[in-house]
């Protein structure tokens, strides 16, 4: 069967090809089936046939991006090959591309008014509202690889499941987009950020699914499990799974909250530039995740000279994804019926991209042997290239002080996982490395608890950042960071749809 769409895929045009595709697409099991037994290659061939095949539809029916490839002096007719794609065509993001256009109907099909059915808004981390427009016809995939990524990681197609949406509800794409592509594989009860409400939902009806998947961003995820045990909840009555989205977090995080549950806790990577699923882990990614945290050999060869161990993920066939050369990633999505489709769009995440069989060779170097279910190519994300602060010549992430809150139990416990950090000059204008963070209700801030929490960050930072370790060495005292702790109720950010750390 693989060669037998190996060849099809190099013989038949796109123009043809693609009907069939979403023909086939509308039958989710037999869909299924034929996706598992595709070869990774055939996976890629078609991907890069589709992301040609949408270029130059999109060259001529998108006002915006006609305009930009003319701007910059870019002839469509002269790219026929993805190498063509990668070195001709000109880069877009929001500056040079989604800010300049005048109506938002000129980056949309045909710039017609009525391809839109959904209008999403970003979260603002770019420091500008935007909004992205939806249609009805790109669900059609959209529901399939997420129902895909539902079964991979938590057998939704074997298991009575329920889901409960606790992302923020409201006119984000977490929200609004998630609830309505899972509800077509799972029940969905759309509840929002409500602990409560969230508490009352599993106990009324919680015991009549097997499963329960609980989503939400990562802060909030932790403070309701830690409100759970606070109240005495009984987590692991029920088979609980948690999907984060939104930001990034370190393994001893994940290790902490499944300490608590009997489920899993998985992420996935989305934007509304890009659509709600960009990327999703599965037990693969995770347990490659794991191996690269502990093996610092396999760890560079995986991801390059980083600090912290990326989020990795595999992403599905609506994409094409690669790394510039900044080591940012550079997004196409080359489905045709997107309505406000972005091509070459850097979103300013630093990571890269690992193809299937570059993963199968690399694990096979280091003697380790795994079937890798998803035929997918993979993503890895090192971090917004504005989330690092730099401190005595060196970069500290927000992953290093997520570290040294997880790693650590008294801290761990005693806080709510909000923290800011930032690089400052002290009144005798040295370099200080400040670290606010925000109490549990009914913890109180006091010298002695200050002094423990430096030791031990002081203590943590040596372990998990290799230029923080190398500045303590050399000047220990100016090393130390200043740690301002918050009543819970005094901490002095307003929350936010994601944490802004600096």
């Amino acid at each position: 069967m693989s060669f037998l769409l190996n060849s099809t895929i190099k013989t038949v045009s796109m123009s043809l090809l693609h009907p069939l595709m979403n023909q086939q697409t509308k039958n989710y099991p037999k869909f299924k089936e034929t996706f598992f037994n595709t070869s990774p290659d055939t996976i890629e061939l078609l991907q890069e046939k589709y992301l040609l095949y949408t270029f130059h539809l999109n060259a001529q029916r998108i006002p915006q991006y006609k305009k930009f490839l003319t701007q910059h002096h870019c002839n469509p007719q002269q790219i026929k090959t993805l190498h063509d794609f990668l070195t001709l065509a000109p880069e877009t993001n929001k500056k040079n591309y989604i800010f300049k256009a005048h109506d938002m109907c000129d980056m949309c099909i045909n710039g017609d008014y009525h391809n839109i059915s959904m209008i999403v808004k970003s979260s603002g981390h770019s420091g500008k509202q935007c909004y992205w427009v939806r249609s009805h016809n790109e669900d059609l995939f959209g529901k399939t690889a997420l129902s895909i990524a539902l079964d991979e990681n938590f057998k939704t197609d074997k298991k009575k499941t329920l889901i409960i949406n606790g992302f923020i509800l409201g006119s984000w794409v977490t929200g609004i987009n998630f609830n309505e592509l899972a509800s077509w594989h799972c029940p969905v009860i759309n509840v929002g950020p409500d602990k409560d409400e969230i508490f009352q939902t599993i106990l009324d009806i919680g015991s009549s699914y097997e499963q329960i998947i609980i989503t939400g961003y990562p802060p909030f995820i932790k403070n309701f499990v830690d409100d759970a045990i606070t109240r005495k909840f009984p987590l692991k009555k029920y088979t609980l799974h948690f999907i984060g989205g939104g930001e990034d977090f370190p393994e001893s995080w994940r290790t902490y909250l499944q300490k608590q549950i009997k489920g899993k806790v998985r992420s996935g990577f989305g934007a509304s530039d890009i659509g709600i699923l960009g990327g999703m882990e599965n037990d693969n990614t995770v347990f490659i995740r794991r191996l690269a945290d502990k093996n610092h050999t396999l760890r560079q060869e995986l991801f390059g000279d980083v600090q912290e161990t990326p989020m990795l993920f595999q992403y599905p066939l609506n994409l094409f994804v690669y790394a510039n050369e900044k080591k940012e990633l550079v997004f196409t999505t080359i489905l045709p019926e997107a309505a406000q489709p972005v091509m070459k769009y850097n979103l300013e995440d630093e990571g890269g991209t690992i193809s299937h069989a570059s993963m199968q060779k690399i694990l096979a170097k280091h003697k380790i042997h795994r079937q890798l279910n998803l035929p997918l190519p993979f993503l890895y994300i090192v971090g917004r290239k504005n989330g690092p602060v730099n401190f005595n010549a060196f970069l500290i992430y927000p992953e290093n002080i997520q570290e040294c809150i997880y790693r650590n139990p008294q801290i761990e416990t005693q806080t709510t996982g909000n923290f800011k950090f930032q690089s400052i000059f002290d009144t005798n204008h040295n370099r200080c490395l400040q670290i606010e963070i925000q109490l549990k209700p009914n913890i109180i801030p006091t010298h002695l608890l200050k002094q423990k929490y430096t030791q031990l960050i002081m203590k943590t930072l040596q372990e998990v950042n290799q230029g923080y370790r190398a500045s303590y060495q050399k000047f220990p005292q100016l090393a130390t960071p200043d740690i301002l702790l918050y009543t819970n109720e005094k901490y002095p950010y307003q929350s936010k749809i994601k944490n802004h750390y600096n």
